[in-house]
């Protein structure tokens, strides 16, 4: 059957990279390589999908028939991209291939028929729940990079979200340190979990962040182990996983002893420095928390930073903090600290502890809702 499709250039361009994100170009099935074309309600329809994520993407396009194939992501991206022209015809005349005009250029690009693709559902959204897709991304971000990538937990590979009253949270863990994100919602909902792939969520924050949409709505579809996030002309799918969450709350320190303020920008410049000397001392910075003398209320108190390797030598930083409570000795590995203050976004982190041997909470100034759990390193001797 012969089908005639015209698109704009950029407007094709921008889809297929949506789309592409869920491309496996190394599946043990070939034709997660490729990116499906069909027409529905109207407009061009271009799906992907990996088995575990599935995104699908509707754009304007001027069609005569119905097209109906697959094309491998990467070299129909490819070619797209190095057109110049604002308008591509392609076409299809009942072969898994498509003929593609632009300007002075034609070509041909060879695929698979679509009855060899994955069913991609659509579904319907509308008794979804409705999220300001910024707050949803800036919250995604703080806690997506404290799961883990071992794949021997795979647990720990999820991110959990749960939905409750008016609060949506997410929460990560690879065992050494958590990440807690809440937001406020638009109306009262029952309580419901889902722990969802950090890769999949990695692509859809990914999406989010390049697309820019007001608002995203989140539907667990009732059939099948699956949530979908809908945003503007673009439906992502991701398969759910079947673990059960640890019980994290159970490790979240409840009071704290010694309490101390500093600016983010001196503290994350200060770990960047240290983290030269760490990097060949197993990552182990150690803080030192002093307080000021209780007889000099208005003094500030210091945070010491050091740093030690045998083959690279030593370094140390001192910075101004506010402190209140013991003074400590803790050390903590530099990149995982590093990774959490480079989520947050305030003037000023708070971290607050209660012994060497315990785990801190780090966090935006004022945002109690937004919190990094971190556990400290073994100090020598302690």
């Amino acid at each position: 059957m012969t089908c005639k499709v015209i698109v704009q250039k950029n407007t094709f361009l921008e889809s297929l990279t949506i789309v592409g994100r869920a491309v496996n170009p190394h599946a043990h099935l070939p034709i997660l390589a490729n990116i499906l074309l069909c027409k529905n309600a109207g407009q061009l329809q271009l799906s992907a999908t990996n088995l575990t994520l599935g995104i699908s993407v509707w754009m304007d396009a001027r069609m005569e028939g119905e097209p109906g194939l697959t094309l491998p992501a990467r070299t129909l991206t490819d070619v797209v991209n190095a057109l110049v022209e604002p308008e591509i015809e392609f076409s299809a005349n009942g072969k898994p291939e498509a003929a593609l005009q632009c300007g002075k250029y034609k070509g041909v690009v060879k695929g698979e028929e679509a009855s060899e693709f994955p069913l991609m559902a659509e579904h319907d959204v509308s008794d979804g729940i409705s999220v300001d897709a910024n707050a949803f991304k800036e919250m995604g971000q703080r806690v997506v990079f404290a799961a883990s990538l071992d794949d021997t937990r795979p647990v720990l590979t999820g991110v959990q979200m749960t939905i409750e009253g008016q609060t949506l949270s997410m929460v990560a863990t690879d065992g050494f340190r958590l990440a807690l994100g809440e937001m406020e919602l638009v109306g009262t909902y029952a309580k419901q979990q889902m722990l969802i792939p950090a890769s999949s969520l990695k692509e859809v924050l990914r999406i989010l962040g390049s697309t820019r949409p007001g608002r995203i709505i989140l539907f667990r579809p009732a059939v099948g182990n699956q949530v979908v996030l809908r945003c503007e002309n673009i439906q992502i799918v991701s398969q759910l996983m079947d673990e059960k969450f640890p019980d994290y709350r159970a490790i979240l320190p409840k009071s704290h002893k010694t309490r101390t303020v500093l600016a983010t920008a001196d503290l994350l410049k200060a770990c960047k420095q240290a983290s030269i000397i760490a990097r060949d001392g197993s990552n182990i910075v150690y803080f030192y928390l002093t307080p000021p003398p209780s007889e000099q209320a208005e003094a500030k108190g210091r945070v010491r930073l050091k740093a030690e390797a045998d083959q690279t030598g030593a370094s140390e930083i001192e910075l101004d903090a506010t402190i209140e409570g013991q003074e400590l000795e803790i050390a903590f590995n530099v990149k995982f600290l590093q990774e959490g203050l480079e989520a947050i976004s305030t003037k000023n982190v708070v971290i607050e502890t209660n012994a060497h041997n315990t785990p801190a909470i780090i966090r935006s100034t004022g945002e109690e809702e937004n919190l990094y759990v971190l556990m400290p390193m073994h100090m020598d001797g302690k």
